[in-house]
């Protein structure tokens, strides 16, 4: 479950040169708060500025949409002078920075992969895409020149998140029947997307 909303907090309360509509006293003041999104309480962006009045001397307090207009003019003449804190950004900030670090991520896995499978070594683990949903595992076993020769997973899993689980299992869930793939058709499938990742110990 996500837990977001609002929330406000409050930037700054000054006096008005207004007089209360209620007692008619210099005894009114505009508190201006800060609004913003948040998401698991983290703030993610603000969406706004609001204000109510407090009369200090009868206690009348309104909020933005049941202010008169002379108050709602008052308060756009001083919200401007309060700045929205940072802090308001940091959900934002985090997620610039989250999808940077992936980006980065993936880039540096894409340039491993690559590099391994320019130069495949015995005990290589390779994690396979067969087909759209099925995915597997290969072990090199030897390589002989231009050819791999490797063991088939037993196991297959319909998610690539499964891999895990599966590179966890022993070599007792590898075949014993060695096959020859050709190192072109390694690079093949690592050029369509269908190299997931290789181990190297």
């Amino acid at each position: 479950m996500i837990v977001y909303g609002t929330r406000a907090t409050l930037l700054k309360t000054e006096p008005a040169a207004e007089r209360c509509l209620s007692c008619n006293s210099h005894t009114l003041y505009f508190s201006v708060f800060s609004r913003y999104a948040h998401v698991f309480w983290i703030p993610f962006f603000p969406i706004g500025k609001t204000a109510v009045s407090v009369c200090s001397n009868c206690k009348q307090t309104l909020k933005l949409k049941d202010m008169p207009q002379s108050y709602k003019l008052e308060y756009d003449n001083i919200k401007g002078r309060f700045r929205i804190p940072v802090w308001q950004f940091a959900g934002l900030a985090l997620l610039i920075i989250g999808i940077a670090f992936g980006v980065y991520t993936d880039r540096k896995t894409t340039e491993r992969i690559n590099k391994y499978v320019a130069s495949p070594q015995v005990n290589d683990v390779v994690e396979l895409r067969l087909k759209a949903e099925e995915f597997t595992t290969i072990k090199i076993r030897k390589v002989a020149g231009d050819t791999l020769i490797v063991v088939f997973n037993k196991y297959q899993t319909n998610q690539s998140s499964g891999l895990g689980d599966l590179k966890k299992k022993g070599d007792d869930d590898y075949d014993t029947e060695l096959s020859a793939i050709p190192k072109s058709k390694l690079q093949k499938m690592n050029a369509d997307g269908d190299v997931i990742g290789i181990d190297r110990n």
